[in-house]
């Protein structure tokens, strides 16, 4: 892969709206694509560990994308608790998720960001001498993906869960291991295979990084997406449904 460090601070192709980015970890974001990159004309990596991160986190279409798993998740952890305290966390964690998905999108279509794939096989169209096309680059989701790149919604959502959940039980490292439903066969147990997290920002972590070594996503929009959830979900826990004695998930709880 020649010069591919010039191509993590791109103009906009999609729509021709010429609008930039900036790569805030120019060097660890083309380390990380160039990690996931495949061999020309294919769709697979040969690094079985990242396709089995990739496929955990890739979630089918419909409402198991990552705001339903997030909720599964929310419930699974919760599982233990009285029904009024589901009733509050999954009110907490779906009001979070709905909101986020309104600067998710919006960012999306404000920038109009090109994907990794379109990026390095369209490398000779951003104007930028340094940078050279592969036009048999291929992301691992196997497309360049339906929507602008720039924020990366798996972290965005994942994060604004996350941050809901280690506020509502006051501490975020609280182990938990789950089974999404795009979870590869483990070949050890013909079973969907589980991971296991030591706390909920660990999971938001793990989804965004899925994104990057997938190829649909580049780092500095993983970063973002997360800072974005975290940020918003903060909000949430200090303004809605707080308790109006007692503990709560705002104040002595670490946000």
């Amino acid at each position: 892969m020649k010069k591919l460090l010039s191509l993590f601070v791109v103009f906009s192709v999609v729509g021709g709206t010429g609008a930039v980015i900036p790569a805030t970890a120019t060097a660890t974001t083309a380390a990380a694509v160039a990690a996931g990159r495949s061999a020309p004309g294919r769709t697979a990596l040969a690094d079985p560990a990242k396709l089995a991160l990739y496929q955990y986190w890739s979630l089918p279409a419909g409402s198991a994308q990552p705001p339903g798993e997030w909720l599964k998740i929310a419930l699974e952890v919760a599982a233990k608790r009285s029904l009024p305290d589901q009733a509050r966390l999954a009110a907490l964690s779906s009001v979070a998720l709905a909101d986020v998905s309104i600067p998710t999108v919006r960012t999306k279509f404000v920038h109009r960001h090109w994907r990794p794939e379109t990026a390095i096989q369209q490398a000779d169209t951003d104007g930028n001498p340094h940078t050279e096309k592969d036009t048999g680059w291929k992301a691992r989701a196997g497309s360049a993906g339906s929507t602008p790149e720039y924020v990366s919604g798996h972290s965005s959502f994942s994060a604004a869960a996350a941050t809901v959940l280690a506020g509502f039980f006051c501490a975020d490292r609280i182990s938990f291991t789950h089974v999404t439903d795009s979870a590869p066969i483990d070949p050890s147990t013909g079973k969907p295979m589980s991971r296991t997290f030591e706390g909920f920002s660990e999971a938001a972590a793990d989804a965004g990084r899925s994104r990057v070594v997938g190829g649909s996503h580049f780092q500095f929009s993983n970063q973002a997406g997360l800072a974005m959830g975290r940020n918003l979900a903060a909000e949430i826990l200090a303004k809605k449904l707080l308790y109006t004695t007692g503990a709560t998930h705002h104040g002595e709880c670490p946000l």
